[in-house]
Formats: structure tokens, C-alpha cells, sequence
């Protein structure tokens, strides 16, 4: 409620009033620009689209491609299929670097196609470009390499229509339209394959081959925990303790998506075995959710770790959970913060899984969680790098 109330009348009186004026200053300036260079503004025009359509001032274009339709083609459309078409071969390059990584490839291969088949690229633009900030050099040298070309070659789009793969014979000439769009396309994944994402995601690439099986079942233990040991970068290291006694999973294999996909930030998560929940470290409890499933700690070194029992459970409204912490208690290492009934829950019909992440992952070097395995509250199941 409180968001709302602060955003609308901002949105109102503030927002939406720059957006119209810097969108008429952004048309204004692409319309000076054509009348110069054909070819200047392509690649321009190619570069900024993506981060247009970030601030959401890229609607601002359109009357001006309404009116260049009417008039009988629009090149601005045709340009900034540089921009699109770049953001594609961006997301196959990440496909074709990462395809051993379970998600990376998915998600680039989804966003690949999304592209091509329907010309929408948010899902790169948000998921990839703006999360990994190494691609926008990338985006940017692309996406003006094709714009250019289009600019060159004086394409123009002749329907209204997004830029695809469908949707080429919407412009013309195709042939020079096809090549720039290629180029973008192509320049796009050999950069994005030969610089990737980082050490980070590149350390998530999995190194046994496909091809040749072990020899032996110790090989294939040691092969297994190499894959599973991520390499820590240089740094201090600090250690989190598990909370609980359990099976330590891999937090891609949580059920719930908010914490699969990292949206929360990066750890890991424990089938606790008893229902007890320790501190993992010497902390204060930043946060303690009324229906005792999930609880906040802050330490002294910035970590932010949220620790949630089970998945849904905060639809039991604190049933079969018991507590004697509160909010902004400090505690030690061990100390017990929560009791639940495992059986209970499970009976109830909800998953025990519980993650623990650490919230704010983009304030250190790394977020390294230890491999599959049983633990108990004494043993390392996060390195955090700060």
C-alpha cells in the first residue's frame, strides 16, 4: 500500500511527464540525425534501442514510424533490428559456450528463440544483458554493426511489424536487410562465445566428457566432486555453518522458482532430518516472520542470510513452529532459533526443503556452496567471498 501511495502520484505528476518530453527529445534528435547520415544513424540509433526500451521512452519512436509507413517505408524499424538481432546472437552464444550448464542453456536457448520466432528479446535483454554487464560492449558493437549496415543499404520496413525472423519479408530490400541482420546476429555469439560471462559462469561449466566413462567407481566419485567443488576466487573467505541436520541439495533443485532461479540470491538449501534450527553463525536477527517459517540474520561481516523452512509453509500460520527468539536478539553460533515438527509439515502436504541464501549475493565476490551431502550444523555449506 505504502509503494503504491509513494509511486503513483510520482508516477503522475513526475515520470510520466519526463518520459513524454525526453521520448519528443529522443524523436526529435533521431529525425535531425536522418536528415545528416543514414549510416550514422543507424548505428546509433541500433545502440541506444535496447537501453530505450529499459527506461520505457522506446514508444516515444513509434508516431514517427506511423508516419514513415504512411509515407511509404520506415528505416528506423529496419535499424534497430541490429539491436534485436544482436540481443538473439547474444543468447545463442551464451547456448553455445554454456551448453554443459543445465540453466544457462536453457534459459539462453528459450530466449534465442523467443527472439527469432517472435522478435521478443526482454527475456535477454533482463535475464542476460543487464545481469551479466561484460555483454553490453558486446550489445553495443553488434547491434551498431548492423544498424549500420542497414543505414548502408537504405532498408526500410514497409508494415508495421517486430523484428524476426518471420517477419523479413516485411522489409526491403531483403536481401541487403537479411545480410545486416546476419551480421549482427553472427558478431553477436562469436563475441559472446569468445569473451563469455565472467570467471563465475565459466567455473559452472561442467568438465567431464560425455564420451568416455570412467574406469572405475573411485574415478567416478572424484570425478562427481570436482564437478560439484566450485573454485573459490581470491579474497576473504568466510564460512556459513548449516542450520540444520539434513541432506545438503543444490539450490537449482528447490521446487519454488524465487529460489531455484537465484531471484533471491545464491546458497543452497537443506531436507532437514530433526526440526531443529541453529544459528549458522554469530549474527542479529534482521527479520522474524510472524509465522516463525522464515528468519533473517545480519553478521558483522554484511551477510545477509534468509533461512526459509519448507516451501509454502507460511500458509500454516505458525502451526507446528515454535520459537523463544525475536527480532533484533543477538545470537551465537548453535544457538537455537526455531523448532518444527517435520512430520507435521510433511503431513500437512508441504515440502521440507529449506533454502538458505544469502540475500544480498551482489555485495561480494562470490556465493560458493559447498557439494551434495549430509550435514549437520557444525560442518560448511556456504563460502561467501567478500
Amino acid at each position: 500500500m505504502m509503494g503504491i501511495l509513494i509511486m503513483v502520484p510520482l508516477t503522475a505528476l513526475i515520470f510520466g511527464p519526463f518520459s513524454q518530453y525526453l521520448s519528443q527529445a529522443i524523436a526529435n534528435g533521431l529525425v535531425a540525425l536522418l536528415d545528416l547520415s543514414s549510416i550514422l544513424t543507424g548505428v546509433v540509433f541500433a545502440s541506444v534501442w535496447p537501453f530505450l526500451v529499459v527506461l520505457g521512452v522506446h514508444w516515444g519512436i513509434t508516431p514517427i514510424q506511423l508516419d514513415n509507413l504512411a509515407r511509404g517505408g520506415d528505416p528506423l524499424n529496419a535499424m534497430a533490428a541490429g539491436a534485436t538481432f544482436a540481443q538473439m546472437g547474444i543468447a545463442f552464444g551464451i547456448f553455445l559456450r554454456y551448453r554443459k550448464n543445465k540453466d544457462l542453456s536453457s534459459l539462453s536457448l528459450a530466449g534465442t528463440v523467443s527472439g527469432i520466432v517472435a522478435g521478443v528479446t526482454e527475456p535477454i535483454l533482463y535475464g542476460f544483458i543487464l545481469r551479466y554487464r561484460r555483454l553490453i560492449p558486446i550489445l553495443l558493437v553488434s547491434g551498431a554493426a548492423g544498424g549500420g549496415l542497414v543505414g548502408f543499404f537504405g532498408a526500410e520496413m514497409y508494415s508495421y511489424a517486430f523484428n524476426s525472423v518471420l517477419t523479413i519479408p516485411a522489409y526491403g530490400p531483403i536481401p541487403q536487410y537479411v545480410f545486416s541482420i546476419a551480421v549482427s546476429f553472427i558478431v553477436g555469439t562469436v563475441l559472446t562465445f569468445i569473451f563469455g560471462l565472467g570467471k563465475e559462469a565459466d567455473a559452472s561449466i561442467a568438465t567431464e566428457s560425455t564420451n568416455t566413462a570412467p574406469e572405475s567407481k573411485e574415478e567416478v566419485e572424484a570425478e562427481k566432486e570436482a564437478d560439484d567443488k566450485e573454485e573459490l576466487v581470491e579474497g576473504k573467505q568466510i564460512k556459513i555453518q548449516s542450520p540444520l541436520s539434513g541432506e545438503l541439495v543444490p539450490l537449482t533443485e528447490v521446487e519454488d522458482e524465487v529460489f531455484s532461479s537465484g531471484a533471491m540470491g545464491k546458497g543452497a538449501a537443506i531436507l532437514p532430518t530433526d526440526g531443529t534450527l541453529v544459528a549458522p553463525f554469530d549474527s542479529k536477527i534482521s527479520s522474524f516472520f510472524p509465522t516463525k517459517h522464515a528468519i533473517g540474520l545480519t553478521d558483522e561481516n554484511g551477510i545477509e542470510l534468509l533461512i526459509h523452512i519448507g516451501m509454502d509453509t507460511v500458509q500454516l500460520d505458525g502451526k507446528h513452529f515454535s520459537s523463544s527468539v525475536e527480532e533484533g536478539q543477538e545470537v551465537k553460533q548453535g544457538d537455537t532459533l526455531v523448532n518444527f515438527d517435520v512430520e507435521a509439515i510433511q503431513q500437512a502436504g508441504y515440502s521440507v526443503v529449506s533454502p538458505v541464501i544469502v540475500t544480498n549475493t551482489d555485495s561480494f565476490k562470490q556465493v560458493a556452496s559447498e557439494k551434495s551431502r549430509h550435514v549437520e550444523p557444525n560442518d560448511t555449506i556456504i563460502t561467501v567471498v567478500k
